[in-house]
């Protein structure tokens, strides 16, 4: 499907990203909605791991509204029990995902909005957005070997050990991990690398040994990257291996990049020029595009839909903006992860899943909520208990090949917060209205004291009366 995302309408939220445009009500007013629309929870901006310089409280549609002083307090408070070392949000995700309120937390303008319950158990409701029972498939996925792909990056091991190896390593790896799973005739893939030039790899239609015997030759030609970014190149050479592709049969490329707009140099003047053959067999020319992402442009009008691409960025701070066009034009998804090391958790589920599951677990208390996907492998429900106070909410979609989503969660379940604030402020009014009488009559006496010294101090200095004749 493509990257439109469904409109948000619910109270306390209002922004915007890209072609999503997200709607709101005030969060003191409540919402004329009973129900709170759906969103994408997949491309909402993560919160990173730091304290929130402010906070955003979100309340259900209907909700009581709650009076400013109280909710700069439960802020204030919000941010004083914040985990530092934790990212929100979106913490991994090969897929898209409609979720309802409460399952938001995201970052808006510089304020992380925290949803508040009254209830102690929350209604979870949500929907897949890329089918789970995948039919036949046939991919290319394109991997960035060019010299920005020499970065390091701390990889964690299933052992618990830590190593620095590049982006490029991790790429690779990625691609073993993908190919050591292969089996049935459901998926087909082939890989091209590139670099200051376009190195196709393996075709599609390759048994896995194939793909690791190709792999380890281009791991053995190519240690490092190379260069500049050739992806234009890369993507009409994709192009032609999916051209034969039998009908019924979907037509994939998978771009992993850092999410730069891509400069070849193949459309530059001068010494700049890249002139490199290019194995595609599209002629690449300045007339279609004085730049790589105009020629991106070019590419995605070309193929008219029929071949769908979805690039994964590794870099999430990133716009990527011709990435995010070149996916909309073609029905594709930008897909996002927290950095280089996640590519091996997401490329084979993003590539080669098949949904087996999702479940949510509150991680304060350890209660789960048991599976949430339904009969159609799509659409998302049940329910989860929460506890008085901060409840981090984790909800993961798993499958065949690992998980394929991880969203995280802070919910906070104020079920006395209203009127225990509203007791106090009834209470403190009181005590005000104590006070101001006190005072008042205090003013009165000072008043009335005034006033007689006044009266004293002239019947002092008044003239004696004259003598009688």
């Amino acid at each position: 499907m493509g990257t439109l995302p469904m409109l948000l309408s619910y109270l306390g939220f209002c922004s915007g990203l890209g072609a999503a445009m997200l709607l709101c009500a005030s969060p003191a007013t409540g919402a004329d909605s009973a129900e709170p629309a759906r969103y994408r929870a997949d491309l909402l901006p993560a919160v990173e791991a730091r304290t929130p310089e402010e906070v955003e409280l979100l309340f259900a549609p209907g909700s009581r509204p709650w009076p400013e002083a109280v909710r700069a307090r439960f802020g204030e408070r919000v941010r004083a029990e914040w985990p530092v070392d934790q990212r929100f949000g979106q913490v991994l995700a090969s897929l898209g995902l409609d979720l309802r309120w409460p399952l938001v937390t995201a970052e808006r303008r510089g304020a992380v909005l925290v949803p508040v319950v009254e209830a102690g158990r929350i209604a979870i409701d949500g929907q897949l957005l890329f089918p789970a029972a995948r039919g036949p498939r046939r991919v290319v996925v394109l991997i960035d070997a060019s010299s920005s792909a020499n970065a390091l990056g701390d990889f964690a091991g299933a052992d618990g050990t830590h190593e620095r190896v590049s982006v490029l390593e991790a790429e690779r790896r990625a691609l073993e991990h993908l190919s050591d799973g292969l089996r049935g005739d459901w998926l087909e893939f082939g890989v091209i690398a590139f670099g200051e030039t376009t190195w196709p790899i393996v075709e599609p239609g390759a048994s896995a040994a194939e793909l690791g015997v190709a792999l380890a030759r281009f791991r053995a030609e190519h240690p490092e990257g190379e260069g500049r970014t050739d992806a234009v190149c890369a993507l009409w050479t994709a192009a032609d291996w999916l051209d034969d592709t039998p009908s019924g049969v979907t037509r994939e490329i998978v771009v992993l990049t850092d999410g730069d707009a891509p400069f070849s140099g193949r459309f530059a003047e001068g010494a700049q020029r890249n002139l490199s053959p290019c194995p595609a067999s599209h002629r690449l020319s300045r007339g279609e595009g004085a730049s790589d992402p105009m020629q991106m442009v070019r590419f995605a009008r070309r193929l008219h839909r029929d071949v769908t691409v979805t690039p994964l960025i590794f870099e999430p701070e990133r716009r990527a903006l011709p990435w995010r066009q070149l996916a909309d034009r073609t029905g594709g998804a930008l897909v996002r992860v927290p950095g280089p090391q996640a590519i091996d958790a997401v490329l084979p589920a993003l590539v080669a899943s098949r949904i087996g599951g999702v479940v949510a677990r509150n991680r304060t208390t350890g209660a789960t909520s048991g599976e949430l996907l339904q009969d159609d492998r799509a659409r998302l429900l049940g329910g989860l208990e929460l506890a008085p106070g901060a409840n981090d909410v984790e909800l993961a979609v798993e499958s065949d090949r690992g998980t394929a989503a991880l969203f995280r969660f802070r919910i906070y379940f104020a079920p006395d917060e209203l009127p225990r604030a509203l007791a106090e402020l009834r209470e403190r009014s009181r005590v005000l209205e104590l006070r101001a009488g006190a005072l008042d009559a205090e003013v009165r006496a000072a008043g009335d004291a005034a006033r007689d010294r006044a009266l004293d101090l002239r019947t002092d200095s008044a003239p004696p009366a004259a003598a009688a004749p």
